[in-house]
């Protein structure tokens, strides 16, 4: 199979009311559906940029198909012998030890204790943090952070990289660093990317495929794979793009 199925998905959440009941009374609960008849296919190999309106079940997705929660209904397929791996805004790091060995720790298994070293040190360069290697997080900035939080996803080995807003809390100098240094990494390792953004321009940006989603879970995808890096917003193509994409997140 050439990438991941998502075949009509359902998920909802129930809330329990936080009233002061009688003995005995049954406690009143809300039950909200996120996702309804969800379908979609995410190609291997490709940036994937999901978009839409608050609430319309992004990162509910992203949980899914990191198996972090369960649907209620439906069918998801990955590839055989993929795994997953998510980056948030505020990545996982362990705060005791170095940037080098927190990426030697994140490599997966099967690998011997020279390979793990390895492999950390190529990939805290790739993240341009290797003059910051025998640093712990804690002296690290935001940004130097959100580098060492991807470094740790990529050692993983993981086929599927989830991103949920990696760069919302940067400054705008160093998101649009993090974003370069996204697409050299894709270019060179080439793993199937999902990234959830609130940002379009990212979206524009980044993605070799945008899908839309809508608070009734249908989809509307745009193929950007034609479009070469890196890319102008100011260009013709992309600002009739962006008015596009706009106008299907407001339906």
């Amino acid at each position: 199979m050439d990438g991941i199925r998502l075949e009509h998905i359902y998920k909802s959440y129930t809330t329990l009311s936080t009233d002061v009941i009688l003995d005995h009374a049954e406690r009143p609960a809300t039950t909200r559906t996120v996702l309804k008849d969800l379908s979609l296919t995410i190609p291997a190999g490709l940036l994937t940029v999901i978009v839409g309106r608050s609430g319309c079940g992004k990162s509910t997705l992203l949980k899914l198909l990191s198996g972090k929660e369960t649907m209620d209904s439906g069918r998801l397929t990955l590839p055989e012998g993929w795994h997953t791996a998510l980056l948030s805004p505020e990545p996982y790091v362990i705060t005791w030890t170095s940037v080098l060995r927190n990426v030697e720790l994140a490599v997966g298994a099967g690998f011997t204790q020279e390979q793990r070293r390895e492999v950390a040190e190529k990939l805290v360069k790739l993240v341009k943090l290797n003059d910051f290697a025998d640093l712990t997080p804690v002296e690290l900035s935001t940004g130097m952070r959100q580098r060492l939080g991807l470094a740790r996803v990529l050692a993983s080995q993981a086929e599927l990289l989830l991103m949920d807003e990696p760069f919302a809390a940067l400054d705008f100098i160093t998101r649009a660093e993090l974003q370069t240094e996204l697409l050299n990494i894709q270019n060179e390792m080439r793993r199937t990317i999902v990234l959830v953004t609130h940002q379009l321009e990212e979206a524009l940006l980044l993605a070799q495929r945008i899908v839309v989603m809508h608070a009734d879970s249908t989809v509307k995808e745009f193929d950007l794979s034609a479009l070469s890096y890196p890319r102008d917003l100011a260009s013709d193509a992309l600002q009739a793009l962006k008015a596009t994409v706009t106008e299907e997140c407001k339906k």
